[in-house]
């Protein structure tokens, strides 16, 4: 008997979605609630083309395959020293014990409490998306 992914909730504290998108207005999602989001795709939109200047709190869900550059939002991120690439940070994320989830992030250049945070399952048979918040 295989044990359950640690991205999904227990029946008992089955997630409310519309909960979990209301509050990620105001703070960042638990890579749970990221992974309930990134493995339940079918019940959101998919974003065909990056927003412009995206306020903060958005949430956008994104096919990492058929957009590639769903990252160009027309925000201005922070540059590496080449002052052509934007510095992006790169984590995986646990849920439990277990490593999930990737997140990479980018610091805005005017505002550095202004931060762009894209995440993908680690699982490499899960769907090709990508959550921007």
């Amino acid at each position: 008997m295989s044990s359950p992914s640690p991205c999904w909730f227990s029946n008992a504290t089955e997630p409310d979605i519309h909960q979990i998108l209301l509050e990620a207005k105001t703070r960042w999602l638990r890579p749970s609630e990221i992974c309930e989001i990134l493995r339940n795709y079918i019940r959101f939109n998919i974003t065909p083309d990056p927003p412009y200047k995206p306020p903060g709190g958005s949430l956008f869900l994104f096919d990492r395959k058929a957009l590639r550059y769903f990252r160009k939002d027309g925000h201005d991120w922070r540059k590496k020293k080449d002052g052509k690439t934007v510095r992006e940070a790169h984590e995986k994320l646990k849920s439990g014990n277990v490593d999930v989830l990737h997140c990479y992030y980018a610091h805005g250049e005017d505002n550095e409490n202004f931060q762009r945070r894209s995440y993908w399952l680690l699982d490499g048979d899960a769907a090709p998306l990508s959550l921007s918040s």
